[in-house]
This record gives structure tokens, sequence and C-alpha cells, in this order.
């Protein structure tokens, strides 16, 4: 006999007394209790989120938040990505925001192997259906990063050596920066480029 759910709705969610060291997520009014993350997986969070930031912040266009944030992505379902872009500077009607009620540009996902392909497209569907624009899966193990622009397949699969722009940020930026996967380590992170291309590019380093 399966386990028991926990059937929700937002307002009870967004309300409800949950103990400080357990993270929730509602799933289409489902309560999901999160599993905590690996080091590997919060070493590579914390990389990528420090300099998404320190790209974001000096170009003024707007800024990446950790995975401590929870997303209104419907009237039924909350979500509380990796790390999430918001372009523009929503800072004012945010401060005091528990809910943010503001969808995402980007959305970047650390995969954990406790995740199944059936829950990563069912995210995936839902991050879409809400207006998300792109949303990147990172997967430390295999060595890959999948760009998905849409819920059905990824456009394009990034391994060792390839390069990819992200066109959110193409009009928006001034310079580039390279993200690098450092696969000895298992974290991310970004070297500065002298570019003339306006944009934001993401690449794979070689093991």
């Amino acid at each position: 006999m399966g386990a028991t759910k926990t059937v929700l709705t937002a307002q009870q969610f967004d309300n409800y007394p949950f103990e400080e060291d357990k993270r929730y997520e509602l799933d289409e009014g489902e309560l999901i209790e999160m599993t905590r993350p690996t080091y590997k997986h919060n070493r590579v969070l914390g990389h990528l989120f420090v300099e998404l930031s320190i790209y974001l912040r000096g170009r003024r266009i707007g800024e990446a938040l950790i995975s401590e944030n929870l997303y209104a992505l419907s009237p039924h379902t909350r979500r509380s990505p990796d790390v999430a872009v918001i372009l523009g500077d929503h800072r004012e009607e945010l401060k005091n925001a528990n809910v943010i009620p503001i969808v995402p540009d980007i959305v970047a996902e650390i995969l954990s192997p406790s995740e199944t392909p059936r829950m990563i497209h069912r995210k995936l569907k839902q991050y879409f259906a809400a207006g998300v624009k792109e949303v990147w899966l990172i997967d430390p193990d295999v060595k890959e990063i999948e760009i998905w622009k849409g819920p059905s397949l990824p456009d394009p699969v990034l391994a060792a050596g390839d390069v990819l722009s992200s066109t959110l940020l193409r009009l928006r930026a001034t310079a580039r920066r390279t993200i690098r996967l450092n696969h000895s380590h298992g974290f991310t992170t970004f070297t500065p480029q002298c570019s003339k291309s306006p944009v934001l590019r993401v690449a794979i380093a070689a093991p």
C-alpha cells in the first residue's frame, strides 16, 4: 500500500507552519517533501549562483535567486528551482514576498540521483506552462547540461567542449562569460572573456 498523499490548497501551503530544517514544494496540490541536497549538489549550486549574480548585477539586467525561494507557477503549484533568473528590477515589489508571484525567465536545476525522468519532465511541463523561457538541467555525473526551451526536447544537449549562447541575455549583456563545469570537482566556474558579441555563453570544459 502506497504512502498517503497530503493535499493542500495554495493558500494552505503558503501559510503552513513547516519545520525549519525541511523544504517542501506543492505539486499540483500535493505536498512534496524535498530530499536534502548532497555536498556536490550544493557546491555546483553555490558557484553557479555566485557567478550568475555577479554577471547580472554588473549589467543591471536582473537578479539570480537560490532555491530558498518558492515560485507560484500556478494556483496549485509552488516550485523552488536551484537557481532562478528574473530579468528586470522587481526588488521593491518582492521585498516582503514569501512566495514569489513572478515567473522566472531562466531556471537552472542540478539533477539529483533521486529524481526520475518522469519527475524531471513533470517539472519541465510546469515551468514552461507557467511561462519560464529557458531551463538548464545540469547533470554533474554524466557531464552534460541540457538547455530546454520547451517541454518536448532539449535544444541542445551540451557535452564536453560544447558552447551555447543564451538568447535571453543576447541583447541585454555587453560582454560574455563562459560557464564551465569542472568534472574533477563537480562545480561550476565562470571565466570572463573579451568579445564584441553581447551574449552569455555556456560551456562544459573537457575533463
